[in-house]
C-alpha cells in the first residue's frame, strides 16, 4: 500500500467536525499505532494487553453495578425532559 492511499484514505470525512491540526493529531496516533503493530514493539503488545485487561475489569464491574447504573440512568434521563 503506498503512501498516498494511506493519507486518502485518513481524510475522509466522519461525522465529528474536526480543525486540521486535530485531524492531524489523530492520524498521528493511528498511523504510530499501526506501525507499531507492523514492527512488533513490545510498547504495542504491552498496550493491548492492558486494553484487554480494562475491558475484562469493566464487565466485571458492568455486572455488579449494571442495575444500579440503569436506574440512575433513567432517573437523569426523566430530570432532564
Amino acid at each position: 500500500m503506498s503512501d498516498e492511499k494511506i493519507i486518502e484514505e485518513g481524510y475522509k470525512t466522519s461525522t465529528i467536525k474536526r480543525d486540521r491540526m486535530k485531524k492531524m493529531g489523530a492520524l498521528k496516533g493511528a498511523f504510530a499505532i499501526s506501525i507499531a503493530r507492523s514492527s512488533k514493539d513490545p510498547l504495542f503488545e504491552r498496550m493491548i494487553k492492558f486494553k484487554k485487561a480494562y475491558k475484562v475489569v469493566k464487565a466485571q464491574l458492568l455486572r455488579k453495578y449494571g442495575m444500579k447504573g440503569q436506574i440512575a440512568a433513567r432517573k437523569a434521563a426523566l430530570a432532564h425532559k
